[in-house]
C-alpha cells in the first residue's frame, strides 16, 4: 500500500512538472505586442489601455497579448514613431508633435482651441484619418497603421508661483509647449520650452520653467500638484495629433479575424478613453481644489475677453499650417473644410443622442 501511495505521489509530481513545463508554451500568445508608452501606468488613458489590452486577449482567446512598457522604459517617447516603423517595438504611443517633419499632416490635430470634447475629438480625427489619402500616405510612409486617436480635453495652463489670466502677465514666462501651442504662446510673448512630458515634473519643481500647457487629470495622475499651484482654465482644446500605432507590415500579415479584432476593439477604446476622461477630469479637480497630501490647486478661470485674444493669435498656426501643405500639393484648404464637416457630425449626434456610454447605462 505504501509502495502504490509512493508511486501515485510520483505521477502526480510528475504529471504536475510537465503542466508547469507545457502550460505556458500552450498558453503562448500567437501575438505579443510590446507597447512603448510615455507616462506611468496611472490615470485615464492607462486604465483605458488596460481595458483595451484586457478586451483584445480575451476577444481573441489568448491570442493576442500586451506587454506593457510604461515611463519611456524601453523607448523614449519621441522615437516611438521609429521603433514601431522599424519593428523595434510591435505598437505604441504616436504623438506627431514629437516628429513634426515626418507627421506634418497628422501635426495640425494639436492646432489649439481647435475642438473641447473628448468624446467628439477623438472620433473625429479618427474618421478623418481614415478617409484622408493625405494621412493614409503619411502613415504609410512612416510604416504604421493608426488604431485610434487619444485625447487630453480642455487645453489649460499650470503654473508655479502665480496664476496667468492675461497677455501681459504671460511676458516673458518661461512655458513648456508642443505643436500649435508653441506658436501660440510666442505669439502671446512667452517663452517656449520644449521638453519631454515625462520631464515637466522636474522642471516644473527645479524653475526651468514658469509654467506648461496641462491638463486636469494629468495634473493629478502625474502628481505636478506637488511642484505647481495655479491652473488657468483657458480651453485650448485641441483634436490632438497623438494615438496608437501598429507597426504597419505586421498588421497586414495578420490573420483577418485578428486584424478584425484589434480594429473593432481599438474603436471601442476610444469610447471607454472619453468616459474615463471625462469622469476623471471632474474627480481630478474636486480633490485638487480640496487638497492632494497637503497640496492644494487653486483654479482660476480665463476671462472671455482673454480667451477670444488667446485664440486669435493660435491662428497664425493654421495659416502657417495651409502654406505648407500646399507647397508639398496638398490641398489644406479642402482639408480642413473635411474636417470641419465630419467634426459637425459627431457634435450633432452628441447633441442629439448624448454620450454612447450614457445610453447604456440609461
Amino acid at each position: 500500500m505504501l509502495h502504490m501511495t509512493r508511486r501515485v505521489r510520483g505521477v502526480v509530481a510528475f504529471a504536475s512538472l510537465m503542466v508547469a513545463i507545457w502550460s505556458p508554451m500552450a498558453a503562448a500568445a500567437d501575438y505579443t505586442l510590446r507597447w512603448s508608452d510615455i507616462g506611468p501606468p496611472r490615470g485615464p488613458r492607462a486604465e483605458a489601455l488596460k481595458w483595451w489590452a484586457g478586451e483584445l486577449k480575451k476577444r481573441s482567446d489568448g491570442r493576442i497579448e500586451i506587454e506593457f512598457f510604461w515611463g519611456q522604459s524601453l523607448v523614449k517617447a519621441k522615437d516611438n514613431l521609429k521603433a514601431v516603423g522599424s519593428g523595434l517595438v510591435e505598437t505604441a504611443q504616436l504623438i506627431a508633435s514629437y516628429t513634426p517633419a515626418e507627421l506634418s499632416v497628422w501635426n495640425y490635430a494639436s492646432v489649439p482651441f481647435g475642438i473641447n470634447d473628448e468624446w467628439v475629438g477623438m472620433h473625429a480625427w479618427f474618421e478623418m484619418h481614415q478617409v484622408s489619402a493625405e494621412l493614409q500616405k503619411e502613415a504609410e510612409r512612416n510604416k504604421f497603421k493608426l488604431l485610434f486617436n487619444n485625447t487630453t480635453g480642455p487645453v489649460h495652463l499650470l503654473t508655479t508661483k502665480e496664476p496667468i489670466t492675461s497677455v501681459e502677465q504671460l511676458k516673458g514666462k518661461k512655458i513648456r509647449t508642443t505643436g500649435g501651442h508653441t506658436n501660440l504662446f510666442k505669439a502671446l510673448g512667452a517663452v517656449p520650452v520644449t521638453i519631454g512630458f515625462g520631464e515637466l515634473y522636474q522642471a516644473l519643481e527645479r524653475g526651468t520653467i514658469d509654467g506648461t500647457i496641462n491638463y486636469t487629470p494629468f495634473v493629478k495622475s502625474y502628481k505636478h500638484y506637488e511642484v505647481a499651484s495655479h491652473l488657468t482654465e483657458a480651453y485650448m482644446g485641441q483634436y490632438l495629433a497623438y494615438g496608437g500605432g501598429i507597426n504597419l507590415n505586421l498588421f497586414n500579415k495578420m490573420p483577418k479575424e485578428i486584424q478584425d479584432i484589434l480594429l473593432k476593439t481599438s474603436a471601442e477604446y476610444m469610447d471607454v478613453y472619453a468616459r474615463l476622461q471625462i469622469e476623471y477630469t471632474a474627480q481630478a479637480k474636486k480633490e485638487l481644489a480640496a487638497g492632494i497630501d497637503g497640496k492644494k490647486m487653486q483654479f482660476h478661470a480665463l476671462p472671455e475677453a482673454e480667451r477670444k485674444r488667446w485664440a486669435k493669435a493660435a491662428e497664425d498656426f493654421t495659416v502657417e499650417w495651409v502654406a505648407k501643405m500646399e507647397k508639398s500639393g496638398i490641398d489644406g484648404k479642402g482639408f480642413l473644410a473635411r474636417l470641419a464637416g465630419i467634426a459637425a457630425k459627431y457634435e450633432a449626434t452628441l447633441k442629439s443622442d448624448g454620450y454612447p456610454w450614457a445610453k447604456k447605462t440609461n
